[in-house]
């Protein structure tokens, strides 16, 4: 067991490694890895300009890929559910919304995370009403609550963004689309902080989230604190989502992807599911930011379109696999 926890975590670092190369070559500009390593010549001083460029939106990539995965690991152990994930459930669709009224109220763009985070929680708590029966919460309904609330947040974020104009509109639809192409060093430096406490928060929290698979009962047999546990881990997931989405708008499918990939790699254990859930998080979003540069170069697609359409098919396949 600890030689295939090694093994996904070497191959999950691996896998970022070579995305980080990909994010740093591809794009309009499609870069030597000779050049930029020697860095001399026009050629040379060329590859490291456009790196050092691309740099900043290949960190925030894997901040975001990093905080989504472990999110959607994260309710899915919290609720038993494979298929719980940020986006599904409609944590996604509220950040957004969060954000998108902070941005029309003229507030700074530091309290956006903030603004996501309270959006987050306010559909989580939604979600979380509409999906109990009989003073429990009801898996089966979960997913029906998610769609609801999705439906209602980009009613909202729709409703916005035609009566909005200039550069508010462009950050309605930056939002919609999810999207790295802002970038800065200044949006890493300040995710990164998000990003640390949540993880922390969850990782913490590991432990106990193995024992809710056996059950919230004999996880109070033996000893867990179960609805502070609940609550806990359920706000830690909403900063995650609250911060990725503040960022880089609504992408879908991350969340939902990699814990499954990387389940059937290292096993049901959190504290090593959580890591490792990072880390290939974060090197899937810089595979695909890579992918959205570089298709239809010198356009660029939006990143949440690049992942919907790896995972609308991957989910299908998981619903029709679980009848």
């Amino acid at each position: 067991m600890k030689a295939r926890r090694a093994a996904g975590l070497t191959g999950a670092i691996a896998l970022l490694a070579i995305a980080v190369v990909f994010g740093l070559l591809a794009g309009g500009v499609r870069l030597s890895p000779a050049d930029l390593v020697r860095g001399v010549g026009p050629s040379g001083e060329t590859a490291r300009l456009v790196a050092s460029l691309r740099a900043p939106r290949v960190a925030l990539s894997a901040l975001v890929g990093c905080c989504l995965a472990v999110a959607g690991a994260a309710l899915q152990a919290l609720l038993k559910n494979p298929l719980a994930d940020p986006f599904l459930l409609g944590t996604s669709g509220g950040a957004a919304t969060g954000a998108a009224i902070a941005a029309v109220a003229g507030l700074s763009p530091l309290v956006s995370p903030a603004a996501a985070f309270g959006g987050a929680v306010l559909s989580s708590v939604a979600v979380a009403a509409l999906a109990r029966r009989g003073g429990r919460l009801d898996l089966q309904r979960l997913l029906l609550a998610g769609l609801i609330a999705n439906a209602f947040f980009s009613a909202v974020l729709l409703a916005v963004f035609s009566v909005a104009s200039g550069q508010t509109a462009r950050t309605m639809l930056f939002w919609m689309m999810g999207s790295l192409a802002d970038a800065t060093a200044s949006k890493v430096l300040a995710l990164a902080p998000y990003v640390a406490a949540g993880f922390a928060v969850l990782l913490a929290f590991a432990g106990r989230l193995n024992l809710f698979a056996v059950g919230e009962e004999n996880a109070a047999a033996l000893g867990v604190d179960v609805e502070r546990s609940k609550r806990i881990v359920f706000l830690a997931s909403s900063l995650l989502t609250g911060a990725a989405v503040a960022f880089a708008g609504i992408i879908g499918f991350v969340g939902l992807l990699v814990p499954h990939a990387v389940r059937a790699a290292v096993g049901n254990d959190q504290r090593t599911l959580f890591p490792v859930s990072a880390i290939a998080g974060a090197a899937l979003l810089v595979a695909a930011d890579a992918v959205s540069r570089a298709a239809f170069a010198p356009a660029e697609l939006p990143v949440g379109a690049v992942t919907a359409a790896i995972g609308a098919p991957v989910f299908a396949w998981l619903l029709l696999r679980n009848p």
